[in-house]
């Protein structure tokens, strides 16, 4: 799995390295042993094998990596991230922090609620991370308790519970004051859309920021947390609540 979590190229030149070891060097380093000889023969036969081996890894982790970029950069609302799978949901929250300078490392092996999904790790700090996929219910106190003690056993600096649903007011309560995140749905909307590859092109395009129809104030941006335009981003007032002017928000578009 770490060759699929790699570069395409790490597969690449391992596949390179091995091929080299086993059709020449660890040959001609044992062919003096009479016990080792038999070795010697069969490694360069072998040789191939192993590169055309190390070769599909450098495909499977090329077209892994695609997958991943395109659960990012397809989703446009939460009714898109709740459509994900579990498995690809994990994928999806890994490649949002991976492009926030983060070092992911993926858990394996385990079903929806295996515990820790995810570390992070970045000049020093070490994250774990548990991804909830859940459509309808709530998270509540007692998966951040279990959170927090997988943190103090794996002496990680901070966990992180990710879920497209919220979080009971107990789950909350426990949180405060603890090294414990917690990332909503709508605050994972806005985390995916602020490392969308267009996302980020189209804020460099367009960064003027227009002022409230209502009081004249500067806008900025916000995400739609109910009704029918749950999860889009829309222009709100900077004095809210006092003032409550709105603009549609409308990128600009990279197509012709």
């Amino acid at each position: 799995m770490i060759l699929l979590e790699s570069p395409w190229w790490v597969s690449a030149i391992t596949g390179v390295v091995v091929f080299i070891a086993m059709r020449w060097a660890i040959p001609a380093a044992i062919a003096s042993s009479p016990v080792a000889k038999p070795f010697a023969i069969a490694l360069p036969r072998l040789a191939p094998i192993s590169l055309m081996l190390f070769g599909l890894f450098a495909v499977a982790s090329t077209l892994f990596e695609i997958k991943r970029r395109k659960q990012v950069d397809e989703q446009t609302s939460l009714e898109s991230l709740r459509k994900t799978s579990w498995k690809d949901f994990e994928f999806l929250v890994a490649e949002a922090f991976r492009r926030q300078g983060f070092q992911t490392e993926y858990s394996l092996g385990r079903g929806a609620d295996g515990g820790i999904d995810i570390t992070l790790r970045k000049d020093g700090h070490k994250s774990v991370v548990q991804c909830k996929q859940w459509k309808i219910f709530s998270v509540g106190a007692p998966v951040i308790r279990e959170m927090f003690g997988l943190m103090t056993a794996e002496k990680a600096d901070e966990a992180i519970i990710v879920t497209t649903g919220n979080f009971t007011r107990d789950a909350q309560e426990f949180a405060a004051g603890k090294p414990i995140q917690l990332i909503d749905g709508s605050k994972l909307l806005a985390l995916v859309k602020s490392v969308q590859i267009q996302r980020t092109l189209d804020v460099e395009l367009d960064t003027s920021v227009p002022k409230c129809p209502i009081c004249g104030k500067d806008m900025i941006e916000r995400i739609a947390k109910r009704g029918s335009n749950t999860g889009s981003i829309f222009w709100g007032c900077s004095e809210y609540p006092k003032c409550k002017g709105t603009r549609a928000k409308h990128p600009v578009s990279l197509m012709p």
